[in-house]
């Protein structure tokens, strides 16, 4: 299979061109890098019209990336994996637009045991409905977005096991809780890789549901079983879900 990664001089992009490398049964193309930079390990181009054709592209990069990655994948009909988060609501309505034409595998988050704490909030979540719930993430100083992906999807997970959604509050600034709030909170420190906790909180106990990545190679391992799955997929959104 041949690998194309946009945004491979990115922290990601880097983990998983190593991880490419390092197989066999996989082929890098190279990657592409819009601010002119180079890489003596393999061959990198400022944009996608330079690079060879693959047959799966996994983006790394940033949001104002997706409407070229879309439009040339569209047309040179090559399969997607969009591992970037960040995305406006319009550019979420055009990767569902384009997934009508071809595979995309999107994702705010690669880890297989944070797809698991997704299934277990959809089995926890409808018992604990009169609790209150927390979500605390953690990342590393230099993450861009507030909250992270993986909290927006977990929200999202609980909401969906509620009888009536919550709306999200980011922290609590103006006193007293609202009972029917989930309250988001986002800390930026050091070179924390990913945590994420949902606290479920009543009168009399408490209840966490928590993962934790030791390494940022658990979301590059994540991303190349993605990029194995789509490159044989016919056209269509899909995501972790889809793995299990």
């Amino acid at each position: 299979m041949k690998i194309l990664i946009s945004g491979i001089l990115g922290k990601m992009g880097q983990l998983v061109a190593r991880q490419v490398l390092a197989n066999p049964q996989w082929t890098l193309l190279g990657g592409i890098d819009t601010k002119g930079r180079t890489c003596e390990s393999y061959k990198v181009f400022s944009s996608l019209m330079e690079a060879p054709l693959a047959d799966v592209i996994i983006d790394f990069s940033y949001p104002d990336q997706l409407d070229a990655l879309l439009s040339y994948a569209t047309e040179n009909h090559v399969p997607l994996v969009l591992a970037t988060t960040g995305y406006t609501f319009a550019q979420e309505e055009d990767i569902i637009a384009a997934s009508r034409h071809l595979p995309i595998f999107r994702s705010a988050n690669f880890s297989f045991g944070v797809l698991i704490m997704r299934k277990l909030l959809a089995l926890a979540t409808p018992y604990l409905e009169d609790f209150d719930i927390e979500l605390i993430e953690s990342h590393h100083n230099q993450k861009a977005d507030a909250p992270s992906g993986t909290a927006k999807l977990l929200v999202k997970t609980i909401n969906e096991s509620l009888p009536v959604s919550r709306t999200v509050v980011l922290g609590h600034w103006h006193g007293k809780r609202n009972p029917d709030v989930i309250g988001v909170h986002a800390v930026r420190a050091g070179s924390i890789a990913g945590d994420h906790t949902v606290l479920f909180a009543s009168e009399a106990e408490s209840i966490e549901i928590s993962h934790r990545a030791f390494s940022k190679e658990v979301f590059a391992q994540g991303a190349l079983r993605a990029a194995a799955f789509i490159a044989s997929q016919s056209v269509g959104l899909y995501s972790m879900d889809d793995l299990l």
